[in-house]
């Protein structure tokens, strides 16, 4: 009781807006540098003397890794906590841009970049769902807070990378960049263990109950250890249940024997051996695929609405992240300097700052749900970039950067909302680590395909009118998604007396 009240006390108070300033640094450092680093597309296409399409790889492949292994980063989180999560993914970022300072080959480049996004995930994961387990009251706020240090990174980091660009080489402005992430490892060690989750998770004991960040009660179900003063009793791991098996095993193979001396009895031979033996294969490849379902929560692709989700969080992945990869080339291509470019840029990370800030007081306060705004958000977003091909001057493109980076800004912080209300609480972590695997995909293709058409036609304008449909069709998918919620929160409603109670729902709980 006095554990449930202590975490009670800490929602929304106290060390929880610590959490939330790391957070927020860890994600200005983490996916804010990668985003941040396509100031250096130029460089490394003549460097290595490839196409825009093999240059936009080189992002893409980090942002592939930055979400699509985020399941693997849930389960670290889960086992070791989020300090040592967010510490060991400063570590690698670190190492992986060194590496990527010294390389030779596209190849080499392109693994290192691999590795970069790997340590990225375990920053990015972690820090997108941490303050669902801080936060209650001003959750959708502090997760909009979260997420505007990636605005901030695209706001400040362009800049001051086209300022080393104009001073050293890219490999030297890499060691740099490698040693300004090493503060994500100091922000991680901020992060104080919850009383309830790092303990518990680590140390979990059997039948213990706890509570999440709703209110709901989770009963940890794990083998009791005793420890004793003696050896003997610290070998008392549940010997009793296994000796009380051990006499029915012996007595099965006792029995095998005596009817194998009987002449009526087959005897095996190897081709049944064999057959147990594959027999036993499947059996044991079954139950490790059963498991690892239940592990990672697959079971959510068998519903209709997660499975809508996941393809409309692909969709609109490759037009979000096809127009930011290629956005600073693209200005480029109109006529504009470099400097200018990279402006452009970090207005549109002022304009996710603002939305991200913002967005919050809308959703808390129930003027708008996180569904609608986000069907809403899309629907700009491809208006925006539409229009943008039909801009060729210096001040309306100002104006549309910013407006393109408020409505996109809210797509990462909004989608953490929308899928713990979808699958409820209990399933959230395993659900957003499936869902960021679509962003991977999104992420490695978005970039390659709007490199593709312009290699192919040496016009990013039909480049970007990829990245326009790709939004308005997310939209469409996400309205799809509100209909379908609709309509079954109107068959959950029962009249009773006239009055219309919702049922409850166990997904929610």
């Amino acid at each position: 009781m006095n554990m449930i009240c202590r975490k009670k006390a800490m929602l929304d108070r106290g060390w929880s807006w610590v959490v939330l300033c790391s957070s927020f640094v860890v994600m200005a450092l983490s996916y804010g540098v990668i985003l941040s680093l396509t100031v250096y597309l130029e460089d490394l296409k003549e460097e290595f003397d490839v196409g825009s399409r093999e240059a936009g790889m080189i992002t893409g492949v980090s942002l592939l890794f930055a979400t699509f292994i985020s399941p693997v980063a849930s389960y670290v989180c889960n086992r070791f906590g989020f300090r040592a999560t967010i510490t060991s993914s400063g570590l690698i970022i670190t190492v992986s841009m060194i590496l990527s300072s010294f390389t030779t080959t596209y190849t080499q480049i392109f693994c290192s970049s691999a590795l970069t996004g790997f340590g990225v995930s375990f920053a990015y994961t972690t820090c997108s769902v941490i303050m669902g387990f801080y936060f209650r009251r001003y959750y959708v706020l502090a997760n909009g807070i979260v997420f505007a240090g990636v605005s901030t990174g695209m706001f400040a980091l362009p800049i001051l990378f086209e300022y080393l660009n104009s001073q050293y080489t890219w490999r030297q402005c890499y060691r740099i960049i490698a040693a300004m992430c090493l503060n994500i490892s100091v922000a991680g060690a901020l992060i104080a263990p919850h009383p309830s989750i790092d303990t518990d998770q680590n140390n979990p004991k059997k039948g213990e109950i706890t509570q999440g960040p709703d209110g709901d009660n989770h009963t940890i179900n794990s083998i009791e250890y005793t420890a004793a003063n003696t050896n003997e009793d610290k070998e008392t791991i549940s010997l009793e249940e296994q000796n009380n098996e051990l006499p029915e095993v012996d007595i099965h193979h006792q029995k095998i024997h005596e009817e194998s001396t009987d002449p009526d009895v087959e005897v095996q031979t190897p081709e049944n051996t064999k057959t147990n033996y594959i027999r036993r294969l499947l059996s044991y490849a079954a139950h490790f695929l059963n498991a690892f379902c239940r592990v990672f929560e697959l079971r959510l692709f068998l519903k209709l609405d997660f499975i809508i989700l996941f393809t409309t969080m692909y969709v609109l992945s490759v037009g979000y992240m096809g127009t930011i990869i290629h956005f600073v080339a693209r200005f480029e291509w109109v006529g504009f300097t470099p400097a200018k470019s990279s402006f452009l840029l970090s207005l549109m990370g002022i304009g996710g700052i603002v939305s991200r800030l913002t967005h919050g007081f809308l959703v808390d306060r129930h003027y708008i749900t996180a569904i609608n705004l986000y069907f809403l958000n899309l629907i700009l977003a491809a208006a925006f970039v539409f229009s943008l091909t039909f801009v060729s001057s210096y001040l309306w493109s100002q104006i549309l950067s910013f407006f393109i980076g408020m409505w996109m800004g809210l797509f990462p912080p909004l989608a953490p909302v929308i899928i713990k209300d979808l699958v409820g609480i209990k399933r959230f972590n395993s659900a957003f680590g499936l869902t960021i695997v679509s962003y991977g995909l999104a992420d490695f293709t978005g970039g390659f395909f709007v490199g593709w058409i312009y290699d192919l036609t040496e016009d990013y304008n039909k480049s970007f009118y990829l990245t326009s449909a790709c939004l308005l069709c997310g939209g469409l998918l996400m309205l799809v998604l509100i209909i379908m919620n609709k309509k079954k929160v109107n068959r959950s409603l029962k009249l009773v007396n006239g009055v219309s109670i919702p049922l409850k729902n166990e997904d929610s709980e």
